[in-house]
């Protein structure tokens, strides 16, 4: 064989190997790209399953939420709703009425009939002494909060029939104070006009029972003194010129 003969297959062989070197080695790089692929692949459908989960999660969680929101709401609304009226739609009452109203010495409350529920808008130093509670507790809340176990259903729906029926009444009641400890409450509720003969407020006038404190006067006489000095603070505010936005409002 001749000396170029020879070099020839030496050469031949190299490219063979070198040929064989990189299909090798583009086979390992075509693996490996389809290895990354396929783990790219997981990763994405490990991804798509992970966020799927959590979103399962975030909605039942929400739904629990509302669940749970609307149970509370079921069985308190009513209650919350009777709680305290907003004090941004509470209207104050002028000075001259404040004053008028801080002379009567009985135990009663003013509520606002043109509000929802009807809220105190002013409750007098021996309603507080008597039941307990003080002046930020009261103002802006229904007085079905004196209410507890003991209370008469039934005098309840007479009270509410008289405020439909825009009449007085008196009922004998079993409240109860703050510290939970109740009293039979002698309660006397009366429309009060503006000058105009709107009703602007109702008046609660409250006696306990076996308080002595009368100076004589029979319970239905110390309610119907109070009810009248409710009155006369009442009309004589509204027939001034220039009255509050409150009475203008309820004429």
């Amino acid at each position: 064989m001749s000396r170029s003969e020879r070099l020839g297959m030496v050469f031949g062989a190299c490219r063979d190997e070198v040929r064989e070197e990189q299909l090798g080695f583009r086979c390992e790089v075509l693996a490996d790209s389809f290895e990354d692929m396929d783990n790219r692949g997981l990763e994405a459908e490990d991804s798509r399953e992970a966020c799927d989960l959590e979103k399962q999660k975030a909605t039942d969680a929400a739904k629990n939420i509302i669940s749970i929101l609307n149970y509370y709401r079921k069985h308190t609304n009513g209650a919350l709703y009777g709680r305290r009226c907003s004090s941004a739609s509470i209207a104050p009452l002028c000075s001259s009425l404040n004053i008028s109203l801080g002379r009567i010495k009985q135990s009663f409350v003013l509520t606002d009939s043109n509000l929802p529920d009807m809220p105190i808008v002013y409750a007098s130093d021996a309603f507080l002494s008597l039941t307990g509670y003080c002046r930020h507790e009261v103002l802006g809340r229904n007085c079905r909060f004196l209410k507890g176990p003991g209370t008469d259903v039934e005098a309840l729906q007479e009270i509410r029939n008289s405020i439909r029926a825009q009449q007085a009444c008196t009922v004998r009641l079993l409240n109860y104070r703050k510290d939970e400890s109740s009293f039979w409450n002698l309660l006397h509720i009366s429309p009060v006009r503006n000058a105009t003969g709107k009703i602007a407020f109702y008046v609660g006038v409250q006696i306990n029972e076996n308080s002595k404190d009368g100076h004589g006067l029979s319970p239905e006489m110390r309610q119907r003194s109070a009810v009248a000095a409710v009155k006369v603070a009442a009309r004589s505010l509204t027939a001034l010129p220039g009255s509050s936005s409150r009475s203008s409002s309820s004429s």
